[in-house]
């Protein structure tokens, strides 16, 4: 009955999403959580498996970060969340569902301050505001909630993804408690870039102090690969792009892997072994 809860925490465009598509949900033989270049909208979603249960969603409407409650509060009071059953013998509709994810919601200024999702000091808020200059573009939904069978999942392990710098600042239990509750937390990054200002921020205000065991992943090695260059040549770039940023995390080496999200995903689509060995994945899982 023991659980292992697992944090996904990245800045955006790191390829978190991709990643757990990879590992959880390749079987569907296509993308089925939503993921997109860029700053995508998604609330923090846990993923389990709940034997009680058949294969589920469960949204909690933003509306509900007007109160007092906590999301542990509101999981207690199922009256509160939009159910949808899942069929996982259907892709369509899996995808569907799945798309409910990046709902969002058009509501005027004040209403999004009274959320907690207004800053006028955040540039990146002037995206979301419409050409009136009254209202603004808000998630639909402030938690979700996914039980899927997956192997992994019904051994005990439970999936926390949350959506990027934003959300972290914005939902104060996914920092007080999620995080620092989690067994582990794996930390993307994208080896082109390596450790960015923006990674480094969230790593030294959401990692550090809270997670025990880390575990730091570089992304997108299919970048590094140059037919340009020899396979050796390739795997020395890796391997100082891996000790610069084990150095600048202060991780042991041990602890900072690279893999390319995409590449695995595709490769289990395709069932193709060759890439999937490429790609790095098996020795994250």
């Amino acid at each position: 009955n023991d659980r292992m809860t697992l944090a996904f925490l990245a800045e955006f465009s790191r390829g978190k999403t991709e990643l757990i598509n990879a590992m959880f949900f390749s079987d569907f033989k296509q993308r089925l959580l939503p993921s997109n270049i860029g700053r995508t909208t998604m609330c923090p979603t846990e993923i389990f498996h709940d034997a009680a249960e058949g294969p589920y969603l469960r949204l909690l409407p933003i509306e509900t970060r007007g109160r007092q409650e906590t999301v542990s509060a509101l999981k207690r009071q199922h009256v509160e969340w939009i159910k949808i059953k899942l069929n996982i013998d259907s892709r369509e509709e899996m995808t569907a569902a799945m798309k409910l994810l990046v709902e969002v919601k058009t509501v005027g200024i004040d209403e999004a301050r009274a959320l907690g999702l207004w800053d006028e000091d955040d540039p990146a808020m002037a995206a979301a505001v419409r050409q009136d200059g009254q209202k603004v573009e808000i998630p639909a939904w402030r938690h979700a909630l996914i039980s899927y069978p997956h192997p992994l999942l019904k051994n005990g392990m439970v999936v926390l993804d949350t959506p990027g710098l934003n959300a972290l600042g914005t939902e104060p239990e996914l920092t007080l408690s999620m995080i620092p509750n989690a067994h582990a937390v794996l930390f993307l990054l994208a080896i082109d870039t390596g450790v960015t200002k923006s990674d480094l921020e969230v790593w030294q205000k959401y990692v550090q102090p809270a997670a025990t065991r880390r575990i730091a992943v570089l992304n997108k090695i299919d970048l590094m690969w140059d037919d340009l260059k020899s396979d050796a040549d390739i795997a020395l770039d890796v391997e100082r792009q891996l000790a610069q940023t084990a150095d600048v995390l202060s991780l042991p080496r041990t602890h900072v892997m690279a893999i390319s999200a995409q590449k695995a995903l595709l490769a289990r689509v395709r069932g193709d072994d060759a890439m999937l060995a490429k790609s790095g994945i098996e020795q994250l899982e």
